[in-house]
């Protein structure tokens, strides 16, 4: 099981792990990009800069309801995630333009292993 520190940066502490995001049509990668774990998001969020560097294309759209009951549509691109050094996970994950960071949603988070040690603040996966 890998280990992760819980990121301090934020308040309080959250659970952020290392990805790899892979255009499944080109091939382009991105790796060592952070993202928060929220085991509360149906499907993975992923920054408009990084939809853009990676050249991804649109693949459906959906409608999808925030917390504050607000309904938007939003596009859904084809990615694999991977974890770590996991097995990549091949997902339809979502636009979050006003995003600074990946959401990793259960799309992703189902796939694992996942220890979340809230008073020590370490996360573990795999």
């Amino acid at each position: 099981m890998i280990v992760y520190n819980y990121t301090a940066h934020l308040s309080p502490p959250a659970p952020f792990v290392s990805v790899a995001l892979t255009c499944p049509a080109t091939g382009v990668r991105i790796a060592n990009q952070p993202a928060q774990m929220d085991t509360g998001a149906d499907r993975t969020v992923l920054p408009a800069n990084l939809v853009e560097a990676l050249g991804l294309v649109e693949d459906g759209r959906l409608f999808f309801q925030g917390f504050t009951g607000s309904v938007a549509e939003l596009p859904l691109f084809l990615v694999d995630v991977s974890v770590h050094d996991l097995p990549p996970v091949s997902i339809r994950a979502v636009l979050g333009e006003a995003e600074p960071h990946i959401l990793l949603g259960r799309d992703v988070l189902n796939a694992h292993h996942i220890l979340l040690d809230g008073p020590d603040l370490k996360l573990g996966i795999g």
